[in-house]
């Protein structure tokens, strides 16, 4: 599954842009709809990885729990781990670094999260 850099004509790619304009819980429901329609085992298990990471942002910085947060968080990045590092045109071992250290960081919920990006 590869999406262009440029195209806002997929879920993937809209919930790319909302997820880094801080629009967590929208971007959880642009890749839900996608992976609620999605066959293919990686890409759903990319989808639901993301989703789950959308999610922990969500509960973290606007319900203000960390601890379901954390659980959200390390169910998305073990999804992701078992994505190849370039799933879905993504740069996602970098993000799954820059996620990891974001949240290890003391009150991450006061720090700008990482960006998900596409690979050039």
């Amino acid at each position: 599954m590869t999406v262009p850099p440029t195209s806002l004509d997929t879920p993937l790619a809209r919930g790319v842009a909302l997820f880094n304009a801080g629009a967590h819980f929208a971007a959880h429901e642009a890749w839900e709809d996608r992976w609620r329609a999605a066959t293919d085992p990686e890409e759903r298990r990319l989808l639901q990885g993301l989703i789950q990471v959308a999610a922990a942002h969500h509960k973290l910085r606007v319900q203000g729990k960390p601890e379901s947060a954390a659980r959200l968080l390390a169910r998305g990045l073990a999804k992701l781990d078992a994505c190849a590092t370039d799933a879905g045109g993504l740069a996602l071992a970098e993000f799954r670094d820059a996620t990891r250290a974001w949240f290890a960081a003391e009150s991450p919920q006061r720090l700008p999260g990482p960006l998900l990006s596409f690979r050039q």
